[in-house]
């Protein structure tokens, strides 16, 4: 019973120096940091992270492999269902394609038989905006296209979108189109639902004005307008814009066009017909002759 005892004690001895020991190297270690000054764990956590760094990199390789296998996988299955939303598209698209021809035919046909001119325009020029009009009181654009190209005033300006607005000042090379957002600028138009008429006006802001329009109209936010080919000066059916708020009897029209980043715009070889000659009205004199 001694013998098991005093192995006992000595166990416990041993545990207490190694204790003892343990405590003071820690210590010892604090007092080191405190001797070299508070950058030293700084600078000890830097050597560790030059130390670790090729390790990390090795092991970042697998990392990064496998990442990019699952990223592929589930890119693939992305594509997949992109690939299957895509025919289903495609065949719509196929349907309408065929219902768009069959329309054309038929209009044709009507068009021959009831004599009516087509109205598709051909474009003068397709030109380039190179330059934007500043200030308060104008909203023009200037295009590298003029009169060398075959440009005129008053010709209709349109993008993909719609109208754009009218040619104004023209040289050799540029001219300066006014858009439909001019405070000058008025186009005559229709409500493409309704057919009832009014006019755009430009209030040199995003958005337009409509008035005139009658006032039994059934006019809708959402309604598109086009071009009415009144006054001559452009072509009947060309989009222009849509009504996007009606507050009493102010009716705000959103241009169609990209007016507010106008790249490539098309000048139309639309001349309004010149207004008719009156003859004069000869009356005859006493003798029955014309004097």
């Amino acid at each position: 019973m001694q013998t098991t005892g005093q192995s006992t004690r000595l166990r416990r001895t041993g545990r207490g120096r190694d204790a003892f020991w343990l405590y003071m190297s820690l210590a010892l270690a604090l007092l080191a940091l405190e001797i070299f000054g508070p950058g030293f764990p700084r600078q000890l956590r830097g050597y560790a992270n030059d130390v670790a760094a090729p390790v990390l990199a090795t092991l970042a390789g697998p990392i990064r492999a496998a990442q990019s296998g699952m990223e592929r996988i589930a890119g693939v299955s992305d594509i997949y269902l992109e690939n299957q939303i895509l025919r289903d598209e495609n065949g719509k698209l196929r349907q309408w394609r065929e219902a768009a021809q069959r329309l054309i035919q038929e209009n044709e046909q009507l068009r021959q038989i009831l004599k009516v001119p087509q109205r598709e325009i051909a474009p003068v020029a397709t030109a380039h905006v190179i330059g934007v009009g500043g200030g308060a009181f104008e909203r023009s654009v200037l295009i590298n296209a003029g009169s060398g190209d075959g440009i005129a005033a008053n010709l209709p300006v349109v993008d993909e979108l719609g109208l754009v607005g009218r040619t104004i000042e023209v040289g050799y090379w540029t001219t300066r189109v006014l858009l439909i957002s001019d405070l000058n600028s008025r186009v005559p138009v229709r409500l493409e639902r309704t057919g009832d008429v009014a006019i755009a006006v430009g209030l040199n802001e995003p958005f337009m004005h409509l008035r005139f329009l009658a006032a039994n109209s059934s006019v809708q936010v959402g309604d598109r307008i086009i071009t009415s080919g009144h006054g001559g000066l452009f072509p009947p059916d060309v989009p222009v814009g849509q009504i996007t708020e009606i507050i009493d009897d102010i009716l705000k029209v959103r241009p169609l066009s990209a007016l507010g980043s106008l790249d490539f715009v098309r000048v139309m070889d639309y001349r309004p017909l010149p207004p008719e000659v009156k003859q004069p009205i000869v009356e005859p004199n006493s003798a029955g002759r014309p004097q």
